[in-house]
């Protein structure tokens, strides 16, 4: 019976790992999207600092729209980077339960084996026991 009991925690436990596991990969390439929107608005911002002052008289009507245009580029940016954040972070709320539960079914699978261990040298101890008694008696 505990055989079996092992056995399922081991499955149980792999289970864990493959789900986690999965989530990983969607929490990495979610971080990596943000990552590459970020990127983008700080290149916005940058190019902002740069380009956000009049060199020409020819250049100066322009001005406003171009600023009016980056500002609302970064704001559609830090908005996806906004939309995206809950999710990365109902991942990695999913990923550290996952890993409790699973660290949790191999600390009970441990225990289990540990104990199994013990039982079985106590049955071939007894059983050497037994043996030397025995031939102690003849």
């Amino acid at each position: 019976m505990e055989r079996r009991r092992i056995a399922a925690l081991s499955l149980l436990e792999r289970l864990s790992r493959h789900e986690i596991e999965e989530k990983a990969r969607e929490f990495g390439a979610l971080r990596a999207r943000m990552a590459e929107l970020e990127h983008e608005r700080d290149r916005l911002l940058e190019s902002l600092r740069q380009d956000a002052h009049v060199t020409t008289i020819e250049a100066a009507p322009y001005l406003g729209d171009y600023l009016r245009s980056v500002r609302a580029q970064v704001a559609q940016l830090e908005a996806e980077i906004a939309q995206l954040a809950p999710r990365a972070e109902q991942l990695e709320a999913f990923m550290r339960d996952k890993f409790g539960e699973m660290k949790t079914y191999e600390t009970v699978r441990l225990s289990k084996e540990l104990d199994l261990r013990r039982q079985q040298h106590r049955r071939e101890a007894a059983e050497i026991e037994e043996l030397v008694l025995q031939r102690w008696q003849r």
